[in-house]
């Protein structure tokens, strides 16, 4: 669509229904234009939990049966080498499940593919861009697949305002307003008695759906079977948790793990907690600000995300180009209570020796502005060249610069500085 059109589409969105009503499309100006082997490379890539990033928990597969969640191997239920198709895949599940409802959910598939961690992160600076509101939770990229009567967990509550798109089948969400709550039968498949009280929304490929965060909701897709990506705005958290988590990494240095696991200090706490207690009190209040800083612009330079984006191959930056930001990307940094400076970005953050020169290039970079390479070297420390370099390598394999190479540079000026 054109630039207008969709303009005109965040702007009547932002208006009347972000956090207000739901919303369904049956043509929508707004699409994530997801071919189906991208979706299945993402599936492919959460299936092997070696490709999670470490500490993110994501993605989560959840596999039920009958309405059930099934603690069983999930590997069955996901694509198979010999699944050529997203329809090959869909329907070997299907008939290995004929006699019985089915789903499978995947959160957190942008933890692994880079390409719809773009895609979430896209769709979170549009909405930000015409609400001006960031989420005080996360934002998560996932995908519903299955044919069920319901949803297993029947009517609830998500907390998360969600943009529904499908690929495959037809899939109906019933939606209620939370003054409806005491109306609604919840936690049930058997909420008959609310149905003709609920707003309906069509989920058909090409179609868009979406419900506030406050809304009671549950899917169908008995028939045959949907497949629906979805993108999740969290709106709740918990400032205690980032501490929390934040002290939980710093902990986890100590190695407090390796204490005898019987033993016990004298006053009768074990050891690997008294152990635990004592690293938390050698900790300086700078060490734990930074740690709380990190782990907070893992969200503020991703969307909301939460996650960094998977790293592509490193792109060598030349020394005589021109670089900037690509559009919203999100650049912070910050100076470390052990004295090096922090480079966040994409969900990312890089540390290095601290220079006043890479901070002054860095905040130039972080407002917008091109930076002429060449140029900047000439007037450059020589400690400072190979800094910034360090940043600029790591920021073009996380895919946050615009690199634009001078034109016939000589050879021996195009070489990454290591």
């Amino acid at each position: 669509m054109t630039g207008a059109e969709k303009d005109r589409f965040w702007k009547e969105f932002a208006s009347r229904h972000w956090e207000r009503r739901p919303l369904s499309l049956p043509a929508a100006p707004v699409q994530l234009d997801i071919a189906d082997e991208e979706l299945m490379r993402a599936l492919v890539l959460a299936a092997d939990k070696s490709n999670r990033p470490k500490g993110s928990g994501l993605p989560r597969v959840v596999v039920t049966v009958d309405g059930r969640t099934q603690p069983i191997d999930t590997r069955p239920f996901l694509p198979l080498p010999e699944d050529r198709s997203l329809d090959e895949y869909t329907a070997r599940v299907d008939e290995r499940m004929r006699a019985h409802e089915w789903s499978v959910a995947v959160s957190g598939l942008h933890a692994v593919d880079a390409p719809l961690w773009d895609r979430a992160k896209r769709l979170s600076d549009d909405v930000y861009r015409y609400t001006g509101t960031r989420v005080a939770g996360r934002v998560d990229i996932d995908t519903f697949i299955g044919r069920y009567t319901s949803t297993n967990v029947g009517v609830h509550v998500d907390h998360a305002g969600n943009f529904g798109f499908t690929l495959r089948g037809r899939k109906v969400l019933l939606t209620w307003p939370p003054e409806r709550a005491g109306e609604v039968p919840q936690h049930t498949a058997d909420y008959a008695s609310a149905r003709d009280l609920a707003d309906v929304l069509v989920g058909e490929p090409g179609a868009l759906t979406y419900f506030p965060s406050e809304q009671l909701h549950v899917g169908e897709s008995p028939d045959a079977v949907a497949v629906n990506v979805n993108i999740a705005f969290f709106t709740r958290s918990d400032p205690a948790g980032l501490v929390l988590d934040a002290l939980g990494g710093l902990l986890a240095r100590a190695r407090a793990d390796e204490a005898e696991p019987g033993a016990h200090a004298t006053d009768g706490i074990p050891a690997a907690a008294a152990a635990t207690l004592t690293a938390l009190g050698e900790l300086t209040a700078g060490e734990v600000e930074d740690a709380v800083w990190e782990r907070h612009m893992r969200a503020v330079t991703s969307g909301g995300l939460g996650v960094g984006r998977p790293a592509g191959s490193p792109v060598p930056v030349p020394r005589d180009a021109r670089v900037r930001t690509h559009e919203d990307i999100v650049v912070r940094q910050r100076l470390l209570a052990d004295g090096r400076r922090a480079v966040a970005t994409q969900g990312h953050t890089l540390k290095v020796a601290d220079h006043p020169q890479v901070e002054a290039a860095v905040a130039a970079l972080a407002a917008g502005d091109t930076l002429d390479l060449a140029d900047w070297e000439r007037r450059a420390d020589g400690a400072a060249v190979p800094l910034l370099h360090a940043v600029l390598l790591r920021m073009s394999t996380w895919r946050a610069l615009d690199i634009e190479a001078a034109v016939a540079a000589p050879a021996e000026r195009t070489e990454p500085l290591q």
